[in-house]
């Protein structure tokens, strides 16, 4: 019994250390994915993705909201292209400028 309850005790240490090394978004279902990269782009870009949110279909992730320009928008896109489990990021993002040109 002491030999079968290590093998036991030694799978689930096993599991749990593989765990560890599996991609955050491994539950597979859309809204898992827009939470993942909501997460991802607010960690990185912080009050830069303030208005930002994203929406998930099989694996698309679409960026909605605004950025303060294109240079704001393309990092939160390709933020968003980075986790794990998105096969493309779009972006329907609008940019505007703080710029005074009068």
């Amino acid at each position: 019994m002491t030999r079968s309850f290590n093998r036991v005790a030694a799978s689930a240490l096993f599991a749990l250390a593989a765990g560890a090394f599996l991609p955050a978004h491994a539950a597979g279902n859309d809204a898992d994915l827009a939470n993942s990269v909501q997460s991802a782009i607010s960690t990185q870009l912080g009050d830069e993705a303030k208005d930002l949110t994203v929406t998930a279909s099989n694996g698309t992730v679409t960026l909605h909201g605004w950025a303060q320009g294109p240079v704001e928008e393309a990092k939160a896109r390709y933020i968003a292209s980075t986790v794990p489990g998105v096969t493309n990021a779009y972006s329907a993002v609008h940019t505007f400028s703080t710029d005074n040109n009068e």
